[in-house]
């Protein structure tokens, strides 16, 4: 046609030494230059006014910070509102522990964790890491103190809320991410644990944050390499958070065979393997200096495995029949003995291994109770939210009224969760690995509760 197309333009412009025109014709004008690319004027006026995607993200954000205040607002009323102490069991320990590593005297459990002048126990691995280090960090700035513990419980909580509609959006879309976001910020039974020090905000926490990184990862992740290993970092946190965090593992695997296929999953899956080496190796070399043994978590997992697998099991994580006493010292004082902590770490894995493998028919019945207790509703929480006082939260007919609001939340998501599986559920790499997450959840259950 006689045109020289312009390289990476839509367009193209005929030279004017092609043309031939009279002498006392006036030469045309140059065609404006915003016809075609914007140039310095279009661009000063197209930055002057909000785009439509700026617009929507400032909304979101408005939106989000009142969402999160929402629901950081009920957290801390409601923490502020009931007395709760860490006098007994995982938050007692988590509670002592993070006592210890402020006074200087490192991961160590005591006997008397409330008194001034407590006894300094030997060094440990009962429970995972993190979550004693994080109240430790706090505590470190503003001093030791429960209250505290419990805001930072309920900050924890708050600042899920915008992972849960980034993980809903990557799956669903924007209705269904600010519905699961709304749902997370009021929902009762999470908002009943805040007061308890378990590690339960932290991990779900860094959980969602997880599985938001592995769907959608930010800008400066996008590149597969840097959401692998961000990923397989963030699944370390979470394991030293609490152990259930290794479904992380499997999920993750899952997620990039079904999205990329087997053979360019080996590559991914090996670099995540590398940021989850990353965060577990300093912890399990620390264990092995100070424990003689290699721990790569807790040694909690060997009681976890025994109460789920001995002639005493009922299907749930509740102690009826604590495991057998190893060198003459019960289960529960175990972690004040680093010897016997091993020893007896060493011998629930075996004699669960063995029981389970020698008893296939009553490990098929146990499967059954411990899915329901898992999925079933964890109203008990009130008893937890007790602990340190005698009396009721109030009156005996709000707690009743608590009980009941718990039972009822609980089962109402649940079901409407599962009713609506049969529109939500397809064949999408996402949308499997909610199912992945659910799948894997349970089957960990099965094997340590």
């Amino acid at each position: 046609m006689g045109a020289d197309a312009n390289p990476g333009s839509n367009s193209y412009t005929v030279p004017m030494h092609s043309r031939r025109l009279p002498p006392d014709t006036p030469q045309p004008r140059p065609m404006s230059q915003p016809h075609f690319f914007p140039g310095r004027d279009a661009q000063t006026a197209t930055q002057s006014r909000p785009s439509v995607v700026s617009v929507a993200r400032g909304s979101t954000a408005v939106w989000m910070a009142v969402l999160v205040l929402l629901g950081l607002s009920l957290r801390l009323v409601w923490v502020l509102y009931v007395d709760t102490l860490p006098l007994g069991g995982d938050p007692g320990f988590y509670y002592n522990v993070a006592t210890n590593i402020v006074r200087g005297n490192g991961f160590v459990a005591d006997h008397r964790m409330f008194e001034a002048d407590p006894i300094i126990g030997q060094p440990t691995a009962a429970w995972p890491p993190a979550y004693s280090y994080v109240l430790a960090g706090m505590w470190k700035v503003v001093g030791i103190s429960v209250t505290s513990a419990k805001v930072l419980n309920a900050v924890l909580s708050a600042m899920t809320i915008p992972f849960v509609y980034l993980l809903a959006r990557a799956i669903f879309d924007k209705p269904a991410a600010w519905l699961a976001a709304f749902v997370f910020a009021i929902f009762p039974n999470t908002i009943a644990w805040t007061p308890v020090l378990f590690p339960e905000q932290l991990f779900i926490l860094v959980f969602v944050a997880a599985l938001w990184l592995l769907l959608d990862p930010p800008g400066p992740l996008k590149r597969w390499w840097g959401a692998a290993a961000a990923f397989g970092l963030l699944t370390g946190i979470a394991m030293l958070t609490r152990g259930e965090g290794a479904v992380l593992v499997p999920v993750g695997v899952l997620f990039w065979w079904t999205r990329d296929g087997w053979r360019s999953s080996i590559g991914t899956t090996a670099l995540a393997a590398v940021g989850l080496a990353a965060v577990l190796l300093p912890w399990t070399v620390r264990n092995y200096v100070v424990m003689d043994a290699l721990i790569p978590v807790a040694t909690n997992s060997g009681i976890a495995l025994r109460i789920g697998h001995s002639p005493q099991s009922t299907g749930t994580t509740e102690v009826v029949n604590p495991p057998e006493p190893v060198d003459g010292v019960p289960v529960w004082e175990q972690a004040y003995y680093p010897e016997t902590e091993v020893r007896s770490y060493r011998a629930y894995t075996r004699r669960s291994i063995s029981y389970a493998l020698h008893n296939p028919r009553r490990e098929l019945d146990l499967s059954r109770y411990k899915v329901y207790h898992l999925y079933r509703s964890d109203a008990w929480v009130v008893n937890w939210v007790k602990i340190g006082t005698s009396k009721p939260i109030r009156s005996e007919s709000m707690e009743r009224g608590l009980w009941r609001l718990f039972e009822v939340s609980h089962y109402v998501l649940m079901f409407s969760a599962v009713g609506t599986s049969v529109f939500w559920l397809r064949r999408d790499p996402a949308r499997l690995m909610l199912a992945n997450v659910i799948l894997m959840w349970t089957l960990f259950h099965i094997v340590f509760s």
